[in-house]
Formats: structure tokens, sequence, C-alpha cells
């Protein structure tokens, strides 16, 4: 067992010493008539132990190096200069009531030890929230490298690269709380591209042009109670959407220079931009069903399979095969032990075609499902129409015409189909509008993310 597992009890065990020191001079100059020296040597004896065991824990804890080393060096100082000061006080209200100068000197070391307890508390604060975390307004004077990048809507005429507008946003979102200049978990820092690149503890966070074997890919994919998974449970996860778009953006070259504009067409871009804010709905509008087992999930997670409750307590699952580009139709079987917790489902960029919808259509509880760049056409749309609880298709980059999109539209439960790229045209889209006004068809004609209130 190493140390570092010990030095993660640093932050419960810290907390006693601020509670018990403070209560000591309470209890010495509030209260001074209601309270025995005895009482208050005990107090001190307590205080100064753990603020010891704190300091010890403390520097177990620095030496996995995922903090600022000036900021985390004033922490370890102030807290051991703490520790000492208690010890000392303590020792002086036990030995030392007999000389003249008791008192004074007394106050002096309660002053000194309250002193550094507020010092060692706020670098403490500032290691873990970062160092304007008690700042009135967070936006003024703080790092640029370590402040949040809004997401900004995006269109064709946007100035600005890839990188900038879409990734760093994400990254931003679910990453630098944990990888900053101020607390560098895993040795990895990620405000900056050649960051990314030069990596932490465990080598690169991408490699260009291979997103599977990427970390920062990778780490995403792993079991939420997998303690290398990133972010960690508790924290904000990355979306589908978020996810493909890593993906993407790594295996086409991770280039931090590619603007907007060169790649606004692209269907992951715009698939993305599409859904960037789609929320989790509380409300499915779906019976209540027995939970999906745990191990079974575990087994598709093994098997790269990225699965995620819709919400928390939620029977029904979010299901995304971004991770399995190769995936074929056969593959698909591993999914019927949860064919009926599956609300959502993304097989986007893999190689199934028309055959694989004889499974999928017995996923009846279905409600959004994206086969983005698949080989679905026409002959998968008859099976399609057997899904009653379909509102959302994504068929772009797909073989499905004209024909096919206008019996999708027919669907009575379906509200919104994306088919640019795919066999359907603009006719065809104009037919089903004026039959089927009540369907939103985006086949990404005059694409504007802002007026259509997407973003």
């Amino acid at each position: 067992m190493s140390l570092d597992f010990f030095g993660r009890f640093h932050p419960l065990m810290v907390h006693l010493p601020i509670g018990i020191l403070a209560l000591a001079a309470i209890l010495e100059y509030l209260f001074p008539k209601r309270t025995s020296p005895v009482q208050i040597q005990l107090v001190l004896l307590i205080g100064a132990v753990s603020s010891v065991a704190a300091a010890i824990l403390g520097w177990f804890l620095s030496l996995s190096s995922e903090y600022d080393i000036d900021l985390l060096n004033k922490h370890k100082w102030t807290g051991i200069i703490l520790s000492f000061l208690a010890l000392t006080l303590w020792a002086w209200k036990s030995k030392g009531s007999g000389f003249s100068k008791f008192k004074l000197i007394s106050n002096l070391l309660y002053c000194s030890m309250l002193l550094f307890l507020a010092l060692a508390g706020h670098y403490g604060g500032s290691l873990t929230h970062g160092v304007d975390f008690i700042s009135i307004d967070n936006s003024k004077g703080t790092d640029k490298n370590t402040s949040q990048v809004a997401f900004v809507p995006v269109t064709s005429t946007t100035n600005g690269t890839v990188y900038e507008k879409l990734i760093t946003p994400i990254l931003s979102e679910k990453c630098y709380s944990c990888h900053n200049p101020n607390k560098t978990k895993g040795n990895l820092k990620m405000q900056t591209f050649a960051s990314l690149l030069k990596g932490g503890k465990t080598g690169p966070a991408i490699l260009p042009g291979d997103a599977l074997h990427s970390e920062l890919v990778k780490r995403t994919l792993l079991d939420l109670d997998d303690k290398k998974r990133m972010p960690p449970k508790g924290k904000k996860q990355l979306t589908s959407n978020e996810i493909a778009l890593l993906n993407w953006w790594i295996n086409t070259g991770a280039s931090e220079k590619t603007s907007i504009s060169e790649v606004f067409k692209n269907d992951t871009v715009r698939a993305f931009l599409a859904g960037s804010t789609e929320s989790a709905e509380p409300s499915l509008g779906l019976k209540s069903i027995k939970k999906a087992d745990s191990l079974v999930i575990i087994k598709l997670k093994e098997k790269l399979w990225e699965v995620n409750t819709i919400s928390k307590g939620s029977p029904y699952l979010d299901v995304n095969a971004v991770g399995l580009p190769g995936l074929s139709n056969q593959q698909l079987t591993i999914l019927q032990d949860i064919e009926d917790n599956i609300a959502w489902l993304n097989l986007a960029n893999t190689q199934i075609n028309d055959q694989a919808f004889k499974f999928i259509v017995q996923c009846k509880n279905v409600l959004k499902l994206n086969l983005a760049n698949t080989r679905a056409s026409n002959s998968a749309v008859n099976d399609l129409k057997k899904m009653s609880k379909l509102h959302y298709l994504n068929i772009i980059g797909t073989n499905i015409d004209d024909a096919g999109l206008m019996q999708l539209c027919e669907m009575g439960s379906m509200k919104n189909i994306y088919c640019w790229s795919s066999k359907v045209t603009s006719i065809g889209v104009e037919n089903c509008k004026r039959k089927y006004p009540k369907v939103k068809i985006d086949n990404g004609g005059n694409y504007n993310l802002v007026k259509n209130n997407v973003l």
C-alpha cells in the first residue's frame, strides 16, 4: 500500500485541527471563567496531535506531484509551523503557568497559531479550489490559464479554429478543474495544445490520428467506478456528442489550426453543434421498468461500449458505440440483455447495415437513434417504422432517400430527423415538410444554428 493512498486521508484529517484549535481560543478568551486550565490543555493537545497527523498525511499526498509546487510549499510550511505552534502552546499552558510573563507569551502564541491556521487553510483551499476561490467576483484577477472558456454559438462564418471554439470549451468545462497550473492531477495540464501533446504520468493525452489509444478518449470510456475514469465519478461527465467530437478531432490529426469554416460541413462537427445543448430529459414518458443488471453493464463497458443512465436513478440508458468503429451486425446481440432499458442508442460511424435492424427494432423503448454514416438504406425503414416511440433520428451519411424519409415522417412519434449528406434531396425534404409540418427535418440547407435556436 503506497504512501499516496494514506495521503488521500489528508482532506478528512485537516478539518479537525481547524475546528479544535479555534475552539481552544474561544474557550480561553470568551469563556475563561467556565473553562478550567486542564480542559483547555486537553483541547490544545488534541488539536496539536491532529495538526501533526494532518501535516504528515499532507506530506504523503504531496508525493503525488499533482499540485503547483509554489502553492504546495506555502501550504506545507504554514501547516508545519502551525503544528509546531500548537505543540508549543500546549506545552507552555501545561508547564509555563509559573512564569511571570505567561499571559503575554500565551497571547502571542495564540495569535501566531491562529494566523498560521488561517494561512494554511487559505493555501489549502487555493490548492483544491483555485487561487481565487474566496473572491467575490471570480472573473476578476483570475489567471487566464485557469479561467473557464465558454462555448459560444458557431456558424459557417465564425472566425477561429476547431480547437479554440469547440475542443477548448469542452476541456474547460469537464477537465480544467483537475488539470490546471495550480492542480496538475496525474502531472497533467490541459490549458494549452502543447500541454495535451506533452501529457502527464501516463504519456501524451492525445495521439494525433489515433483516438482509440489516446488517453483523453480512453479515460472517458472506462467504467464510472474505475479510478482511472475521467472525469471521475461525481464530476460532470462528457456527453456522447462531446466524446464523438473529440474522437473525430483526434482521428483527423488533432490540428490546432484547422478553421471552423474548413470543417463546418463535416457531418460529425455539425451533428455535435446540432446536439450540443440537448439535455437529458428528466421525464422520458416511458413506463417504470426494472433497472439493468450492473454486471451486464460492466461487461459492455469492458467491450468499449459507453453506457450511462439517462438521469440519476433512471432505469433507462444512453448507449453509445463511439469507441467501436468496426462494430458489425452480429456484435449488436451483446445488447440483448438490456434491450428494454435502452432509450438513446448511438450507432453512428459503425459498420452496421440493414440486417442490423432485425435486432434494433427489439429495443422497443428507444426514443433517440443515431445512424449517421452507417450503411442503412430504405430497406431498414420498414423496421424503423415498428419503433413506435422513436422521436429523434439521425440518418446523415446513409443511403436512405426521399421515399424512405417520407415513410419515416409518417410515424406518429417522429419529431426530429437529421438527414444531410444522405440520398435525401432538398425536393424530398420540402415535400415532407408540407405534408408533415410537425416533423422538424434538417438537411443542412442554409445551416444556421443560431437562427434555428439550436445553440
